[in-house]
Order: structure tokens, then sequence, then C-alpha cells
């Protein structure tokens, strides 16, 4: 194992290398750079495991050269060191596929426990890669073989062409399909049986759809479907439903499947895709994802700003209600990903130091020996750790505030009402019920919809239904968005419901109502 230290500052190279205890952590050998460019020239000439590397340097930053080092050395494990203030920062990183980030002024003992479980996760995948290797005895098919290469090591392709001649997939009208299938309270290698047989029930030879399935772990296999005629991968989801669902009968167990898309020379980027997607969801549910080539569409997360000015006007059990909400509407919406989770917690920690700073107080004050700074910022592989965090935050926040001496701010009635306005524009693709907004301001919902109308004007319904209507009428007029679409976007799942409610606000259908928008922008 050899690790790569990147800092533009000497005495912290130095000290890093002397201070760390190498050989308890197996390392053979570590190199130094004190730029990007020095850094680059090693992970050309050398063998490297781990980059561990500062963000902020002169001349080429941390962040474009990880960028780098993920195009052109995948297999490079990158740890980033960052300081408290570098939220955005630490956002890209985690983005851009970093592994880790370290507050700065990081201590030895913080640095060699990253390190550590770095190390784990490239010896599992050492591991795994040497059960995978296409000379393993123990796997007779090599095209199953193939498979397992593929879906490991999706960066080294270099048997495709090897690949396709085995499969007799040579030229252009051959598609590939690639599908992750993921067993829980279920034995993999007997999924994998009960998938294989319920793939042959379905008919897929007869229609000229091949396909290879291979075990990749206890709780994984993958499926290659290929052919030379064409093939629409949401009408194949449709059809793997229903393999699921009969193989979760006959296992007793859950199985979810990742569908990539349908492809002839972009078959790596699908499966990474697949992997990517996979291995950044939070929670699974028992169904069949559909992955394209596009980001994993995530909500969006407030500014921690705001988050902030609610900390300073002493109102921390907002903050608390809107992260909840976030999680628990991520959830539904099977948008729970480990970077939705990890947005979350930077922009709390960032309100965090927003009121900090407001009370002449430091960050590192909401932190005892019991719950630190990087428990907080690993938290985000459960939601309960993850609220748990916030609460113990906010706790110790709100202890600090009575420490000084001062007590609740009031909560104004107009602030609330602002509040509920802000919260239904940043929320337009959901029906918020006056009960759930009552709720978000902490008011007993009649009294919510006396004050509502004395501030707006007009009744929540009426309010809401108006918004609405407005911002399709937006869409209807800006952009050639399908009307199911625009449904979508302002909370309507049902079509028909829509339309019913948009003719009855202007008297007339959404098509009708695009129809006229259009003459009027015609010159």
């Amino acid at each position: 194992m050899n690790v790569l230290l990147v800092d533009d500052q000497e005495r912290i190279l130095i000290a890093t290398k002397k201070l760390v205890n190498w050989d308890r952590l197996g390392v053979q050998e570590v190199f130094i750079a004190d730029s990007a460019a020095v850094a680059r020239k090693i992970l050309e000439a050398n063998k490297v495991d781990i980059m561990l590397t500062d963000i902020e340097m002169p001349g080429e930053d941390g962040i474009s050269l990880q960028k780098w080092q993920a195009v052109h050395y995948p297999q490079v494990c990158c740890i980033f060191l960052t300081s408290h203030a570098d939220f955005s920062y630490a956002k890209e990183a985690i983005h851009n596929g970093a592994f880790d980030y370290i507050l700065q002024p990081a201590s030895i003992p913080d640095i060699e426990e990253a390190l550590s479980r770095c190390i784990r996760k490239l010896e599992e995948r050492e591991v795994i890669l040497r059960k995978s290797s296409l000379y393993d005895k123990q796997i007779p098919n090599a095209l199953e073989a193939y498979i397992v290469s593929m879906f490991y090591q999706r960066n080294q392709f270099a048997q495709m062409d090897e690949w396709r001649a085995d499969s007799h997939t040579q030229g252009d009208n051959w598609w590939f399909l690639p599908c992750l299938a993921v067993f829980e309270q279920a034995d993999a290698g007997e999924g994998k049986q009960f998938l294989v047989k319920a793939l042959e029930n379905a008919g897929f030879d007869e229609e000229g759809i091949a396909y290879v399935a291979a075990l990749l772990s206890e709780e994984q296999a993958a499926v290659l479907f290929y052919g030379n005629s064409g093939i629409e991968p949401v009408l194949m989801r449709e059809r793997l439903q229903a393999i699921r669902q009969s193989v979760c009968k006959e296992t007793g167990g859950t199985l979810t499947l990742f569908l990539g898309e349908c492809t002839n020379e972009g078959l790596p980027e699908s499966i990474g895709n697949i992997m990517d997607y996979q291995e950044k969801m939070v929670i699974r549910k028992n169904e069949t994802y559909l992955v394209s080539g596009e980001k994993v569409q995530e909500l969006r997360v407030p500014d921690g700003a705001a988050w902030g000015k609610w900390l300073i006007r002493k109102d921390s059990v907002l903050v608390k209600n809107q992260i909840i909400n976030l999680l628990q509407y991520a959830q539904k919406q099977q948008y729970l990903t480990l970077s939705y989770m990890q947005k979350i917690i930077h922009s709390f920690l960032e309100a965090c130091s927003i009121g900090c700073y407001a009370q002449n107080k430091k960050l590192t004050e909401l932190f005892t020996q019991d719950f630190t700074y990087e428990q907080m910022l690993h938290s985000y592989t459960s939601v309960e750790e993850l609220c748990e965090g916030v609460d113990i935050c906010l706790r110790q926040y709100n202890a600090m505030l009575i420490e000084r001496g001062e007590g609740e701010e009031t909560y104004s009635v107009h602030e609330r009402i602002q509040d509920v306005l802000h919260y239904l524009d940043e929320n337009m693709e959901r029906m918020i019920s006056r009960r759930e907004a009552a709720k978000y301001v902490f008011l007993n919902e009649d009294y919510f919809s006396r004050v509502f109308r004395k501030e707006t004007g007009i009744g929540y319904k009426e309010y809401v239904l108006k918004q609405k209507m407005d911002y399709a009428k937006k869409l209807l007029g800006d952009t050639d968005m399908s009307v199911a679409l625009i449904a979508s976007k302002v909370g309507y799942e049902n079509f028909t419901n829509f339309t019913q409610m948009f003719r009855k606000y202007t008297g007339t259908t959404p098509t009708e109502y695009r129809k006229k928008a259009s003459k009027k922008r015609q010159p």
C-alpha cells in the first residue's frame, strides 16, 4: 500500500510523513508533493493507492488535481484536507467521488483513522477483484467471468473485444443492457438461480434477447442483456418488475434491480452509472430503478445562510423541523442518496457556523469528546444518526445561548407566514396541506388559517391554488414541457385532476391556453 501526500506547505508534508504510524497502517512507501504538478508526475511514475491532498494550493488546487486523477487513475482513493469554512469545496469534493475529507488543522489520530478506513475499503475491493479475476478457476463460464470483470473493473474494459468475440456480438447493430441485482435477506447465490430461472420463463430467448448472469458477491449479481434488434429500457423495466416479484416470492427476501441504458459503445459508462447510483443510495426499496446517464436528480437543499439567520433569531426548532421534512420527503421520492445527506450536513454546519459567529463563539464549541465534528461530518450513513447529530448540536447551541443569559426571541406571526410562503415556493412540486404548513411554523391549524388570511388577504387553499396555477401558466407559455410534466411540477400526480382544476381556474384547458399564449408571442 502506497500513499501520496500533497500540500504546498513543506512543514506539513514533513510533519505528516514523520508522525503518522505508517507501519501500523501497513503502508510501504510514502511519496510527497508540494504542488499538483509534482503530484501528477508521481502518479504517472509510481503505483499509488491513496492520495491525501490539501484543497487550497497556489496554482492548481486539490479539486482540479482530484478530477484529473479520477479520469487517469480511478483506482486511487482520494482524501481531502479542508478547513471548516470550505463548505463549497467539501461539497464539490464529495460530488467528484472523493473518499473522505478531514478538517484542518488535522490531528494525527484523525488522519490515521481516515487512512485506516480507506485502506479497509481498498482491501475489500482487492478481495473482490481477486475472486472475480478472469483467471479464477472457480468460474467455469468465460462469459460470466467477463461480466464480473466489467462490473468490478469498469474502468478497465480492455477485454471488451474479447468478450464480443466470445459472445459473437461484433458489429454496430448489437446493443447491450446491464442490470445489477441486489439481494437483501436472501443469499445472492440462491437468488441468482431463481433470477435465471425467472428470466428463462420470461421468454427472452424467443425474442432474440440473450443474457448472461454472474454472481458478484454475497449480496449482488449482474445480468447483461444483449441482442441485434432494438429494445426499450422502460418496457424492459416493466418486465423485470414481474420477474423481481417472482424471485422475491421464491427467496422470501427482497430484490432491488438497477437497470442501465441500452447502448453499443457506451457499456462502461452505463455500468459505471449503475454502480455509482446504487452505492450512493442510502435506502433501497424493493423496486426496479431505471438508471440513465443523467445524474440522479437530487432535491434542493436550502442555503445554509437561511438556516443561519434562523439560528441567529434563536429558531433552532425551525431548523430541525425543516431538516426532518427534507429527509422524509427525500425518502418518499426515493432520492435519499449519500450525496444529498452530505449536502444537508454541510448546509447545517454552515448555519451553525453563522450562528456561532453572531454569538462570538466558535463552531467547535458545539462539539464534545462524546460527539465530535468528524462524527457529525460522517453521520450521512443513516437518517437516524444524522437527526441525532443535528439534535445534539442544536441542544449545545441553545445551552450556549442560555449561558449568555439570552431568552427566546419572539417568532412573529408575520415572520411565520413569510416562512410558509417561502416553504411553498421551494416545494412547488408537492401538495402541502394546511396542517403541514401550520406544523411547519408551530401554529395551531385553525389559528394558522386566520393569520394566513390576515397576512395574505386570501385563504390558504385559495393561495396555494393560485400559486400553482400561475406557475403552470408560466410554464405553458414559456416552455415546451409536456402538460403531464407541468402537472407533476405543480404537485398533481393525476393528469386529469390538473386539467380539470386548470380549466376551473382559467376557463380554458392547458392545451388551449398554450395555443393562445403561442399566438400572442408570434410577431
